[in-house]
């Protein structure tokens, strides 16, 4: 198995031997889906037999994250925690946290204004703020700890969640071996990956049951649970533990994917900088510069929902997208595929097919753009946040944060390539860190605001925040 950047390889074996390739490990069946076709053919269509996750023995057992419901079988506990998910994050609930998306990211604007070499420390903060918010009614502090628990614990778990990354994965006995038997690093790698998803489940749960017992607990996703229809309930313990998970699953998961894609929005600029121009003229047009886009202006903004779309197409968050499990033999086009067989959707490798998207290494928002001649491209979304019974039920979310930030950091700032000694601009690689999540290397740009008359518009948004 490829140790970095995998979906490159899986990419490059689907052109040379088809959409399916099947990989084997020591007895372990792995099968890489290239074609969006092919994954929505088994994991969609066929859902009833590709839903299971795999064993996962270093990230569920031994790090402690059986409590994420993307990782659970699919059982009737599963089903509990997807329908608290599907409720409190539909597109209609989504739109009830479009006001903390707003204020977080206009106070990102000033943040960015006043120091935007740290740009990618300030879209962390406001992203993790949003989460917080959300799902605590917790306002975030400079240097958060709870926030810090969040990265840190997601950094740990992706890392360990690759296919392949530990042997314990493969041979499931060796999670008996002891810590300080050679060769087993892997368990003192588990033991604090466990300590910090302990943390990640206690520490903010202690925090919102004493606002709520309180009586002074913000509106959130936790008191939407507390309180279903806004009517206090006395929930069993196993229902208290089934809420408790799914905050700490919303908290952990949500930022470090929407923190990838808003940073990838960044770095395609500095491929496309022409993109930057074409936005700012369709923001101009419809905010006359004198205000900042809301949510309210997205039909007014195809070419924003299109930079939105291309940057979720362009780089992958989750490039390999989180295995199912076929739990029976099944035959597809000729194809065997036997019980147990771990199924890779090689997402990135998908966005970058050619036959569904022209030159697609090249950012070009404008193959989202309506009324584009020939067939439409098929819509990103529908890749980048998985297939089936296991479709991102947080997609409606992320999509909203996505497009605030690209439509108001556009329409404030440019956004530049840096220069080296002698002036020449310098183009960031796409180069981004392996794991079942993935996010580009830091990188630099230059961020300015493109007149004088933004900065006021800036300093006015925020002073009508307290208004």
């Amino acid at each position: 198995m490829p140790s970095s950047q995998e979906w490159l390889t899986f990419a490059e074996w689907g052109k040379q031997y088809g959409p399916l390739v099947m990989v084997e490990m020591l007895g372990q069946k792995m099968c890489i889906i290239n074609s969006a076709e092919v994954a929505l053919d088994l994991l969609d269509k066929r859902s009833a037999i590709y839903s299971e996750r795999p064993s996962m023995v270093m990230v569920k057992e031994l790090m402690g994250w059986e409590f994420n419901m993307g990782f659970q079988s699919y059982t009737p506990t599963y089903r509990k925690h997807r329908e608290n998910f599907t409720r409190g994050f539909s597109p209609k609930a989504s739109e009830n946290y479009q006001h903390l998306q707003t204020r977080e990211i206009i106070l990102c604007l000033r943040k960015l204004l006043e120091n935007p070499e740290k740009f990618d420390e300030h879209l962390r903060n406001t992203i993790g703020a949003v989460v917080m918010m959300i799902a605590f009614g917790y306002e975030t502090k400079e240097n958060d700890e709870f926030v810090r628990i969040a990265e840190e614990a997601q950094l740990a778990m992706v890392s360990a969640a690759r296919p392949g990354a530990y042997m314990v994965d493969v041979i499931p006995i060796l999670r008996y071996v002891p810590e300080w038997f050679p060769g087993a690093n892997f368990q003192r790698v588990a033991r604090r990956g466990y300590e910090l998803a302990q943390d990640l489940q206690q520490k903010p749960w202690v925090w919102g049951m004493n606002q709520y017992k309180k009586g002074v607990a913000k509106p959130s996703f936790f008191t939407s649970l507390m309180e279903p229809d806004g009517i206090a309930v006395q929930h069993s313990p196993e229902k208290m533990k089934v809420i408790q998970k799914d905050c700490a699953v919303l908290y952990a998961t949500a930022a470090d994917t929407i923190l990838a894609s808003v940073l990838t929005f960044f770095l395609a600029m500095l491929h496309a900088p022409e993109v930057v121009t074409k936005a700012q003229a369709e923001l101009d047009k419809v905010t006359g510069g004198i205000r900042l886009p809301t949510f309210a202006d997205r039909p007014a903004l195809p070419y924003i929902t299109a930079i939105a779309k291309e940057s979720l197409r362009w780089e992958s968050v989750i490039p390999m997208g989180v295995p199912h499990v076929v739990k029976q033999d099944d035959v597809y086009k000729g194809y065997f595929i036997p019980a147990g067989t771990t199924m890779i959707p090689n997402q990135w490798g998908m966005s970058h097919d050619d036959e569904l998207y022209s030159d697609p290494m090249s950012f070009r928002p404008e193959r989202f753009m309506p009324g584009v001649d020939g067939t439409p491209p098929r819509d990103p979304n529908t890749i980048a946040f998985g297939f089936g019974r296991r479709i991102c039920p947080g997609r409606f979310l992320a999509e909203q944060q996505l497009w605030l930030q690209i439509a108001t950091t556009l329409l404030c700032f440019n956004i530049r390539r840096t220069c080296d000694e002698a002036g020449n601009e310098i183009i960031p690689p796409r180069f981004y860190s392996s794991g079942m999540a993935s996010r580009p290397i830091p990188f630099a740009c230059q961020i300015t605001p493109r007149n004088a008359a933004y900065v006021e518009l800036i300093a006015q948004s925020v002073a009508a925040l307290d208004e």
